[in-house]
């Protein structure tokens, strides 16, 4: 029963429960005011009470009161008047954060009995703030490449008023660049978008500064300003541009190594590593000028690498690159003309192209000795020449009309036997400064000619013959030499023999032929033979021989073979004994006798020595030594005997020598018996003096003689030397003379006689009748007569005649009909006045005759003849009959030495005996002459005796025998795709061997949309093709292009070659990313844990390379509170939950997401997402007593309220608190 009880009991409350929550809900009424912020405190609402029906009376006995609200109450309410008042003041911004109404809920209560009543205060909002950005300047980097159309989100401006007083719009100040678009996400309020509306030119504005303006929706507006500073992000657009139009230089040659030559200088407009420029050198470059020049990548500066040489090249153009640093680096070419100045380094260059080593010693004057050319590197008067020898020779240099070519010739005459050899030293002296010379010698040796008579060593010769020489041995030895040689020089002896000469002693004599050895066939004896003279012929071995005679004196010798033999005394019966008497008065000194004697020998042995024997008788008589005269000594005495014995000694001085002796007898007598004797002394005396007179008289006749021979040969030689050299009239009427103007005679001495010689004869030959031996070919005749009509006007005709030295002949007369005919008249008029007075003119102008010859003996000596054949011909091609051409005889060339002297290393042609000129090789033009047009292939053709040069250019004619080719079949371009059109790339030239016309002639490029060609013609240096960018590249559109390039020369057929062009198209960042989808949501239940995630967003980038790479960001609007909560994988873009997520606190979430690529100026893009949380039932529900009556009464009815109570659950409705 008590069950039933407790039963009812419960059942009793629930009733009286449910009955209590249909009274509140029956009793509660809801009121709603509305009251502006700020306003002040104490600020009625409204009448709570008066609203609610409420007795005024009773509020405050039922205790009408306000029981739920905030802490710090807003409102309070009136128990005397049910009046609800502002507690203090309110800022809406502040109780309500972030909505668009701010309604404030009370819970006003009243007891006895219990009711509630719910009044709504709506917080009206009043414009007292105005819109504020984060940051009164912010900062953007869009790089130039950006396209128009392009939009960059701004951070949106905060405003704490609500609804119509938040941010309304937005303004952006005036500008050429940009302009605003707003994007309205609602109650998440407008966010600016700034929107590229002209492309940007960071060259030509780098800064630009713009003013972003909210305006919010009061009357008046407030507003909030940013100012927005943009930075325009270089890209490389720009090529690099040099400073000058045109760099032209000079450089002296032989500059030293790392000699600065020029600096070139571009700028890039670009910033950064896109506007450092380095300098290089175009890849279309000949690899022989860098070999010579250096560029330095950093200052642009052309060093000298390698020698310059101004003969091998006197200009250089350069191409010069100048290319920024960029990812896709931009370039630009200039040409940089180098002109070479010439230094004098080059010493001149001496050739004998023609050298007789050997010239007789009869040349004449004139004779071509040999042909000099000399030449000079260098230039201007550096290789101007002057060419000289030494003075004091017998040679002198004649320049000829050939420029730098001279010809060695006597101009005196030679005599080998003064001089046979000469080493003739050839100085040639350019004009430089300081001027260089080189000195060549050439050694001419004079052969002989038999000019000299054989000479003896003496004349006479006198040789001295011991006698009794040994019948049949050699006596003596006679010596002739000759000046000349060889031949010339070996003499023959041979004994002049005249008439009968038996009894002649040179009939006893003989001579060897050879050495002039002279052998005595019999003994000679002084006394019988002591002096005899012949003559002796020495002939030399020439044609015809010369001789020369010499006397010969032969003097015997004595040889002490004969003893003294007395002549006085002698006795009848031949025994030397003599008596003489002298007076005995005689006194000293006086003459007693004379002992004669003589010897037949000469000389020492013949020289006699008297004396006495014995020595004791000279106390009375003395003897003279030498005479042999007896003299007394003293006077005689009466004690000297009557009688004296004499006994004289005569002996001779020989080296043995021999003696005779003589005895005389002195008597003494009276005076008058010597008187007979005295007689025949006095005799003797006067016999001594006719001797010495006849002595005398010899000596006399024998100068006499001698005097005259000395004058005849003085006279002889006079006459010699005055014989006259005018031979004129022996050969005017020579019916063989052609009419030349000059010509040489010669002597021959073989013939005796003289011979008239034109030039072109050889010595020896004459002259025919219609004969073409001087006829000579003429380059240019009327230059040529010019030349010779102005010197003949300024000499006189007398002064060109005819001189017996030879000398080329200037023209002839086949010549004048080449001539004008005033110049023909007065050449003709000169010739006969020439014939008329030659041999008058004094030896100067004779002189003048000689140079005048020479000089214009190569004007008509050296023809120039020139050929032309084709390349590739076949061997022994004929290229021209060159004897003919000149005029030469045919049948004497191979007597002439008719021959090539000069050409190339490899002879090309050849010459025939008949004299033509024919191809010896196949001849490739471009591997004679390379590139040089024309091909001409000089060559020398000598001609001697007398020595001529011609010359003959063979022109080698090109055929289009070459196709043109590309260094590379295939070449590989890099080209950015921001380049502009217009943008120009140089390619490398085709080449071709064969020149002008069959060379390059012009390029081809295949059809295609992009590119045009342009062919930039650069001289000799050929034609340069150039790609021309005519359209934009985009590389998203095409990476690559392949060309044809297609160059063809100028054949008909042409001959072509062509090259793959292949381009890549290089990446700028052009493309913002792009987002897979066009929006993106996600549904993420609240509480998720940490790192869940939640969606993955996807971008991407056309680009490639870092400009393709996309990261992940949150835009720039995103709460700093959102970002705690989420976060996003830059790398993935993966959103992850990053912090609680809480239903209760915000059930919706969008998040804007930014894709941003790697480039150097990034591009980016934003997207939003949005996620919707699910609600969990994670929160209890909450209980709240808002009212109650802690004592009720007993009695009370049934539906008394006791107490309220409030219940709530954060959760959404489906986990709300339930009421059962």
């Amino acid at each position: 029963m008590e069950q039933r009880g407790a039963r009812g009991r419960a059942r009793r409350c629930l009733l009286g429960f449910a009955a209590a929550l249909l009274l509140c809900s029956g009793t509660s009424a809801q009121l709603r005011y509305s009251i502006s912020e700020e306003v002040d405190e104490g600020t009625v609402v409204g009448n709570a009470a008066k609203d609610l029906g409420l007795d005024r009376n009773a509020l405050k006995e039922r205790r009408y009161r306000i029981v739920s609200g905030s802490a710090e109450p807003l409102f309070h309410v009136s128990q005397a008047d049910g009046v609800l008042y502002v507690s203090r003041k309110i800022d809406r911004e502040k109780e309500c954060p972030q909505s668009a109404a701010c309604l404030i809920n009370l819970k006003t209560v009243l007891e006895n009995p219990l009711e509630v009543h719910y009044v709504g205060v709506e917080i009206l909002d009043v414009n007292d703030h105005s819109p504020t950005f984060a940051e009164e300047e912010t900062k953007m980097d869009i790089p130039e490449s950006v396209l128009p159309g392009a939009r960059f989100q701004l951070k949106a401006s905060q405003d704490g008023d609500s609804g119509h007083f938040s941010v309304q719009q937005y303004k952006l100040s005036e500008n050429n660049y940009f302009r605003l678009e707003v994007k309205d996400k609602g109650k998440d309020a407008k966010i600016p978008v700034l929107v590229v509306k002209k492309s940007l030119d960071r060259e030509a504005t780098e800064h630009i500064s713009v003013v972003l303006t909210a305006v919010d929706g009061g009357k008046p507006p407030k507003t909030g300003a940013m100012n927005i500073s943009i930075n325009v992000l270089d890209i490389n657009d720009n090529a690099p541009i040099f400073s000058e139009e045109i760099y032209s230089v000079m450089l002296q040659e032989n500059a030293e190594m790392g000699t600065t030559v020029v600096q070139v200088s571009a700028t890039d407009l670009d910033e950064g590593s896109n506007g450092e420029v380095v300098y290089s050198f175009s890849n279309s470059m000949n690899q022989n000028i860098m070999d010579l020049f250096h560029i330095t990548e950093k200052t642009g500066e052309i060093v000298v690498k390698g020698p310059i040489d101004y003969e091998e090249n006197d200009v250089f153009e350069i191409e010069v690159q100048a290319s920024d640093k960029g990812s896709v680096p931009l370039t630009t070419e200039k040409s940089v003309i180098i002109k070479v100045v010439d230094v004098n380094d080059n010493a001149p260059e001496i050739e004998v192209t023609s050298f007789s080593s050997s010239i007789p010693e009869d040349s004449r004057l004139g004779t071509t000795v040999a042909l000099i050319s000399v030449n000079d590197l260098d230039s201007g008067p550096n290789g101007k020449v002057i060419c000289s020898i030494s003075q004091d020779l017998p040679f002198a240099l004649s320049p000829s009309l050939q420029d730098k070519m001279y010809s060695l010739v006597t101009k005196s005459p030679l005599d080998r036997e003064k001089r046979s050899t000469y080493d003739i030293s050839v100085v040639a002296r350019d004009a430089g400064r300081p001027a260089l010379s080189s000195e060549k010698t050439i050694s001419v040796y004079v052969s002989d000619v038999n000019d000299n008579r054989p000479e003896f060593a003496f004349s006479p010769y006198t040789f001295y013959v011991a006698e009794g020489n040994k019948a049949g041995a050699s006596v003596f030895s006679i010596q002739a030499s000759d000046r000349d040689d060889g031949e010339n020089a070996a003499i023959t002896y041979r004994i002049l023999r005249e008439g009968r000469e038996e009894n002649k002693p040179s009939s006893f004599l003989s001579i060897n032929s050879q050495s002039g050895e002279v052998t005595a066939l019999k003994s000679f004896d002084f006394e019988a033979l002591k002096s005899f003279q012949f003559q002796v012929s020495a002939t030399d071995g020439g044609s015809p021989p010369l001789s020369g005679n010499v006397t010969v004196k032969v003097f015997i010798l004595d040889q002490n073979d004969n003893a003294p033999v007395i002549v006085y005394p002698l006795s009848s019966n031949g025994s030397a004994q003599g008596a003489e008497e002298i007076p005995r008065n005689s006194k000293a000194g006086d003459l007693v006798t004379r002992v004669r004697a003589y010897d037949a020998d000469t000389g020492y042995n013949g020289w006699l020595l008297f004396s006495l024997h014995p020595p004791g008788e000279r106390a009375l008589f003395s003897l003279d030594r030498y005479t042999g005269q007896i003299r007394t000594l003293r006077s005689f005495t009466e004690t000297d005997g009557a009688e004296h014995r004499l006994l004289v000694l005569v002996k001779d001085n020989g080296d043995v020598s021999l003696s005779a002796t003589a005895t005389v007898t002195v008597k003494l007598a009276e005076p008058k018996e010597v008187f007979a004797a005295s007689d025949h002394v006095q005799s003797a005396a006067e016999a001594d003096r006719s001797e010495d007179r006849l002595t005398f008289y010899l000596a006399l006749t024998l100068g006499s003689v001698s005097l005259l021979l000395v004058i005849s040969v003085v006279v002889l030689i006079a006459m010699r030397c005055s014989k006259s050299t005018e031979y004129t009239s022996k050969y005017l009427q020579d019916p063989h003379y052609d009419g030349t103007l000059c010509h040489s005679i010669q002597y021959r001495s073989g013939d005796k006689r003289y011979m008239l010689v034109g030039p072109r004869m050889s010595i020896g030959s004459t002259v025919m009748s219609g004969s073409r031996a001087n006829t000579l070919l003429m380059s240019d005749a009327t230059s040529a007569a010019g030349e010779v009509r102005q010197i003949l006007n300024k000499f006189p005709a007398r002064s060109l005649c005819r001189l017996h030295v030879g000398f080329v002949a200037p023209f002839s007369l086949q010549l004048i009909r080449f001539v004008p005919p005033p110049t023909r008249t007065r050449i003709c008029t000169h010739k006969r006045r020439i014939m008329s007075r030659c041999g008058r003119a004094p030896p100067t102008q004779r002189l003048l005759v000689v140079i005048f010859c020479l000089k214009f003996s190569f004007v008509f000596a050296m023809a120039q003849l020139r050929y032309s054949i084709p390349e590739e011909g076949t061997d022994d091609a004929l290229v021209g009959n060159v004897a003919k051409d000149l005029g030469l005889d045919v049948s004497g060339l191979n007597a002439r030495g008719f021959r090539v002297v000069s050409g190339p290393a490899e002879p090309l042609f050849a010459l025939t005996n008949m004299g033509t000129l024919r191809v010896k090789r196949k001849i490739d033009r471009e591997e004679v002459c390379e590139r040089v047009s024309p091909c001409l292939v000089n060559i020398k053709i000598v001609v001697e005796n007398p020595l001529e040069v011609h010359y003959v250019a063979v022109e080698v004619l090109d055929v289009n025998d070459h196709s043109p080719t590309f260094p590379d079949n295939k070449t590989r371009l890099e080209i950015s795709e921001s380049a502009l059109p217009g943008a120009r790339f140089q390619l490398q030239s085709a080449h071709d061997p064969d020149s002008d016309t069959f060379s390059v002639h012009s390029y081809k490029l295949s059809q295609n949309e992009h590119f045009r060609l342009e062919v930039k013609d650069r001289g000799e240096d050929g034609k340069i093709p150039v790609l021309y960018l005519h359209k934009a590249l985009d590389k998203e559109s095409a990476g690559s292009h392949q060309l044809l390039l297609t160059a063809l020369d100028g054949g008909k057929p042409p001959r072509s070659g062509s090259s793959q062009i292949v381009i890549r198209v290089l990446d700028v960042n052009d493309n913002m990313p792009v987002f897979t989808s066009e929006s993106y949501s996600a549904v993420l239940k609240e509480n998720a844990p940490i790192g869940t995630t939640i969606l993955r967003v996807n971008a991407t980038d056309l680009d490639e390379g870092l400009n393709g790479e996309v990261v992940y960001s949150f835009g720039q609007n995103v709460h700093h509170k959102l970002r705690k909560v989420f976060d996003v994988d830059a790398n993935t873009g993966e959103i992850t939950v990053k912090g609680p997520i809480d239903f209760e606190a915000k059930d919706k979430y969008e998040i804007d997401i930014k894709a941003s690529d790697k480039g150097t100026a990034p591009l980016e893009t934003e997207k939003s997402v949005k996620i919707t949380i699910v609600d969990l039932n994670d929160n209890t529900p909450e209980i709240e007593v808002t009212s109650l009556s802690s004592a009720i009464a007993e009695d009370c009815k049934p539906g008394t309220t006791v107490a309220l109570i409030s219940v709530n659950d954060k959760d959404s409705e489906s986990f709300g608190p339930s009421t059962t």
